[in-house]
């Protein structure tokens, strides 16, 4: 999972750094900095319509959805769709699937598309004017790995402690593909019992 927290801030937002959590942002204009009233909580903000994040040189991953909302106070509503592609082929666009439409206002809520396969790429585009990308934001982007060396490893810190336990509960609570350790599709004790395996058996 990509939460930003292990990158360091600055006075004002930088670039979401080139191969960070080993996914490419070079093609994006997605920012990083801290709530003003959370001194060291750190988000994401879009600096264009380009949203662009992709595996590096075309690794496949599974995207499991991010929290989105709108920076503005005030008119803190807007829209955008999820496309998704694979091996340079669109395999999911929000435009062309009932509910594909996604609403964020002024409360982060987690947004993910119906499509579960593997990707390469995650974009997204915005309708009408094209202007809602001016307020968006972005936190906990969820993804696993087509091959993780250490699937207990949730997120992505190479470490295993406290914080994939959580990251497993929140994911498990909220009935997110990255806690079905089983792969099928039914969150009950034996994910629990997977997890837990894969966590005492270590990193490679």
């Amino acid at each position: 999972m990509a939460d930003f927290q292990d990158l360091e801030t600055q006075d004002l937002f930088q670039r979401v750094p080139d191969h960070y959590k080993d996914l490419s942002w070079a093609a994006s204009s997605w920012f990083y900095g801290e709530f003003a009233n959370e001194p060291g909580q750190n988000y994401a903000a879009l600096g264009s319509s380009n949203g662009t994040i992709a595996g590096i040189d075309g690794e496949d991953f599974y995207f499991d959805g991010a929290d989105y909302w709108s920076r503005r106070t005030a008119d803190a509503q807007g829209d955008f769709y999820f496309v998704l592609y694979h091996d340079g082929q669109l395999v999911y666009d929000g435009r062309e699937v009932p509910g594909g439409r996604q609403r964020f206002d002024g409360a982060p809520q987690f947004f993910q598309p119906s499509y579960t396969g593997l990707v390469d790429i995650v974009a997204l585009v915005f309708d009408g004017g094209g202007d809602d990308w001016d307020h968006l934001a972005m936190d906990n982007f969820q993804f696993r790995r087509s091959s993780p060396l250490c699937p207990a490893d949730l997120n992505d810190d190479g470490l295993l402690n406290f914080f994939d336990v959580s990251a497993f509960l929140n994911a498990y609570n909220a009935m997110s593909p990255a806690a079905d350790f089983t792969g099928d599709g039914v969150y009950n004790f034996f994910d629990v019992s997977a997890f837990l395996n894969a966590y005492n058996a270590g990193c490679p």
